[in-house]
């Protein structure tokens, strides 16, 4: 029953986010409430403040679904290079369309500065969720194969930062840009540490 229970929870939350990002993002930051929130959800208060602290935590944690929703699905090709893992995981995010989540969420943030905390709460999420698939889909990880993760992931978190900072608030392709500035990213890290022997 537990897991049926944890399922439930995991649903509710997904949900709450999902209509607070929607709501800010037609109406703005300033003319969402909680209560707008909860009326849409068809929730108690008290049940959005079990998940949430506010609606700006809420707004952020979209981001951190989209991306374990994608995680989850991820099929990790059969390599122990780790670059190559982290290349096709964030191929893979932008396929899931969890990239193009993160941007719209960034733009948010740039539209709204009491955001930008809690975005930037979700990214670190994101990315050590993201160290955390992608360590899992080495065969026999080793403790150089566990730096090599924290290197990649601290590095994609600064790429990622940059990047949405960089790309401004209404760039239409913004996910595609964000794409193609981890590849890169992950092209010089692959110059800088060679390839495994």
């Amino acid at each position: 029953m537990t897991g049926l229970r944890d399922a439930k929870r995991a649903a509710v939350a997904r949900r709450l986010a999902r209509i607070a990002f929607e709501q800010v993002r037609e109406r703005g930051l300033g003319e969402v409430t909680v209560e707008d929130i909860v009326t849409e959800a068809e929730v108690s208060r008290r049940t959005f403040s079990n998940y949430y602290a506010c609606k700006e935590a809420a707004v952020a944690a979209v981001v951190m679904h989209s991306v374990e929703a994608a995680l989850e699905e991820w099929d990790a090709p059969d390599t122990v290079d780790v670059l190559a893992l982290a290349r096709h995981l964030v191929d893979h995010q932008l396929r899931s369309g969890a990239l193009t989540l993160l941007t719209e969420v960034a733009a948010l943030a740039a539209e709204h500065p009491q955001l930008v905390p809690f975005v930037r709460d979700a990214q670190w999420q994101v990315w050590s969720a993201v160290g955390d698939k992608v360590l899992d889909a080495v065969p026999t990880p080793d403790s150089d194969d566990a730096e090599t993760v924290r290197l990649v992931v601290g590095a994609l978190f600064g790429i990622v930062s940059a990047a949405l900072v960089s790309t401004g608030p209404r760039d239409g392709d913004a996910s595609r840009l964000l794409h193609a500035s981890v590849l890169r990213g992950l092209a010089r890290l692959e110059r800088g540490l060679g390839q495994p022997d």
